[in-house]
């Protein structure tokens, strides 16, 4: 470390100021077990990830701020409800490739840091290295990720396939067609050839950013946890809240339209309804059409009655003027005989009793 402390500062290692500030330290004891694991993590795979961040990027200062930016994305995608994948140094690539299209590569430092600390090759050698990482960015990503972690970090293919996930057959023939397809598009001097795995170089990431880099992880980890934690409380309250709107809906629902069952009944009864209040109009005129049968029975009876006793009365009527006219008769014959014997006898004896006879008649 300190050939490249003294290759970047220019700096002669015994110049180094002795005092280092001391950094504060992590209570693992109080950690979860979650950001344990990720610090484990981190602590595996922080050097070679920087290492292949600043071959990926050319410049020391970019891999610095990626590293702790990617770590953190990391770790949220890995607390996020939505994964379902492995932590591993592949997931590190990738979304390195995706900061890295997004940032500049105008500050690199290639020929300032990297190549004078070539110091085993030619100047010569070292001016042909100088365009090697031009080339290799123009490469297609798996290719160009397995040159920089095999060419320029210096992992063997067993170690590549244990950090990615991969079979060491696949890294060994990819490494392979990835040399072949370097070779068309750098053309490296004769003698640099043969020393292609002599490039390797691991920028030196000191103390003080690995502390800053734990702590980002320990405290984004409190964080994620904190939030998710709120989320689980909001999403209890929504369901609460969901369930009874829910009844709410249903209840009301049943109530103004019951379901297909109820409907069904509800149709049964209205129809029984109906037919029931057909039945009581029909009862209803059958009874009007009865009361007005016995109503003009009685007209009729009592029309009857009444011509019966008109003609009973006429009748009676004739029979009495019957016998008043023969009662008339034989007085009227009795009155021709008084008036007979009054002229035959003497008006003295008679006149009394015609006299007497006409006041009976006046009576009758």
């Amino acid at each position: 470390m300190s050939d490249v402390l003294s290759s970047v500062t220019g700096v002669p290692p015994a110049t180094l100021p002795v005092a280092v500030p001391q950094p504060k330290a992590i209570d693992l004891a109080t950690l979860k077990r979650g950001a344990k694991d990720y610090l484990d993590f981190a602590d595996e795979t922080k050097e070679i990830f920087f290492a292949y961040l600043y071959h990926r990027a050319g410049s020391v200062s970019l891999a610095k701020t990626l590293l702790s930016e990617i770590y953190l994305d990391a770790l949220s995608g890995a607390l996020s409800v939505w994964h379902f994948g492995s932590l591993n140094l592949t997931v590190l690539l990738d979304r390195a490739e995706l900061a890295i299209r997004e940032r500049s590569a105008a500050d690199a430092d290639i020929d300032a840091v990297y190549i004078p600390s070539l110091v085993w090759l030619t100047v010569e050698e070292r001016a042909s290295v100088a365009t090697l990482h031009e080339s290799l960015w123009t490469l297609p990503k798996e290719p160009q990720r397995l040159l920089i972690l095999s060419m320029l970090v210096g992992l063997s293919d067993e170690r590549i396939a244990e950090l990615t996930g991969t079979a060491v057959g696949r890294v060994t023939s990819g490494l392979q067609a990835a040399r072949e397809l370097l070779l068309t598009r750098w053309q490296p001097i004769v003698s640099l050839q043969s020393k292609l795995q002599s490039l390797v170089f691991e920028p030196g990431f000191d103390l003080t950013a690995e502390t800053a880099l734990r702590f980002a992880l320990v405290e984004k980890y409190n964080e994620l946890r904190m939030r998710r934690y709120q989320w689980v409380v909001i999403g209890g309250i929504f369901a609460v809240l969901s369930n009874v709107i829910v009844a709410s809906v249903l209840a009301f629902t049943v109530v103004v339209a019951p379901p297909t069952s109820l409907r069904s009944t509800r149709t049964e009864v209205a129809s029984l309804d109906a037919v029931l209040l057909k039945r009581e109009m029909e009862l209803r005129d059958a009874k009007k059409a009865v009361s007005a049968t016995f109503s003009e029975t009685q007209r009729i009876a009592a029309y009857g009655v009444s011509r019966d006793l008109t003609a009973l009365g006429l009748a009676s009527a004739l029979e009495a003027l019957k016998t008043q006219q023969e009662q008339e008769a034989d007085i009227n014959r009795l009155m021709k005989l008084l008036k007979r014997a009054d002229t035959a006898f003497e008006n003295t004896i008679i006149k009394p009793i015609v006299v007497a006879m006409r006041s009976v008649y006046d009576l009758l």
